[in-house]
């Protein structure tokens, strides 16, 4: 048994999709004993990367032994809530799609805690869903909302050229249902990120994230599947279009950056800060991290912010 394999002690709950008929979704969870946090995943990585299994960077645990109920999804698609069969000719897991599931698994947590309302973090694209449910139908449900790497509307050259179509860079490529992420591809974006010389990310743990990926994919590759979707509510706001507004997010909100991070920059994250409705909002950066800053030598400081954000907001 591999060593990743050792810290890999979550609890898991499958529960069933309201408007998918024959879905289900999982939740990942530590600690039971405290107000309920929701983390929400990105673009790439399922709900592993606030589950990751390797010691003291496992967020979900953190936020545990902080004194909360952590527990984190899996969008449709991701992780361990895949489908029977992607379906072919369409994109899969859109911003829609997420947003709906991310009201099952709110309205499951509450439930199970007696009615409570739920904290959210979200990460990279899931700033932007759990940013749409809380202004939509989550409204009333959520106590406080997080914002890791937020991303709002701004024009990034550099995920343009990613998502344009060769022929016409107006126009987003024909993403399909779902693409293969491995190790290599992994660790490629992320040292991109690194500046030359910087020591900031442990092997284990780059290793960690992508072979429990692998692993919950349940196939013998050496990728995991990863659904498309989310690039339909990516290709608006990298072309600076915002698909939401900021200014009905009302609740306490904690907007959270790692400096060096390409794809949420400062001038975008300021402008999403500026517009939102909430009278109670805090911006934080940290220095030496990247998109990534929650599994690097920096993500100590990232889970302190958020847990005295949550402290303070969602009670204990």
């Amino acid at each position: 048994m591999s060593d990743w394999r050792t810290h890999d002690i979550s609890a898991r709950h499958r529960i069933a999709s309201r408007g998918t008929p024959g879905l289900e979704l999982v939740l990942r969870q530590r600690g039971d004993r405290g107000p309920p946090v929701l983390f929400v995943h990105g673009a790439t990585f399922s709900g592993r990367l606030f589950d990751i299994p390797h010691p003291g960077l496992n967020w979900l645990q953190v936020a545990a032994d902080a004194g909360f109920s952590a527990y984190a999804i899996d969008i449709r698609g991701y992780g361990l809530s895949k489908p029977e069969a992607f379906p072919a000719g369409r994109t899969y897991a859109t911003g829609d799609e997420a947003i709906a599931d991310i009201g099952d698994a709110v309205d499951w947590i509450a439930e199970r805690h007696g009615g409570a309302q739920v904290a959210l973090v979200g990460w990279s694209w899931g700033t932007l869903t759990t940013s749409r449910y809380v202004a939509g139908p989550g409204a009333g449900k959520v106590s406080a909302l997080a914002l890791y790497a937020p991303i709002y509307a701004e024009v990034n050259d550099d995920w343009i050229a990613v998502m344009a179509d060769p022929t016409d860079r107006t126009r987003h490529r024909d993403f399909g249902p779902y693409r293969h992420v491995d190790l290599a591809d992994t660790r490629a974006r992320w040292d991109a990120q690194l500046p030359q010389g910087a020591d900031w990310r442990d092997e284990a743990v780059l290793q960690a994230m992508v072979a429990s990926s692998i692993a919950d994919d349940g196939g013998d590759n050496a990728y995991f599947r990863v659904p498309n979707g989310t690039f339909l509510d990516l290709w608006e706001c990298f072309n600076g279009r915002p698909i939401h507004d900021p200014g009905a997010v009302t609740c306490p909100t904690l907007l959270v950056r790692g400096a060096q991070d390409p794809t949420a920059t400062r001038s975008d994250s300021l402008a999403l800060f500026d517009r939102l409705g909430a009278a109670d909002r805090s911006y934080v950066e940290i220095a030496g991290g990247t998109h990534f800053i929650n599994a690097e030598t920096r993500a100590p400081a990232l889970f302190a912010a958020v847990n005295s954000f949550l402290r303070r907001t969602h009670g204990r």
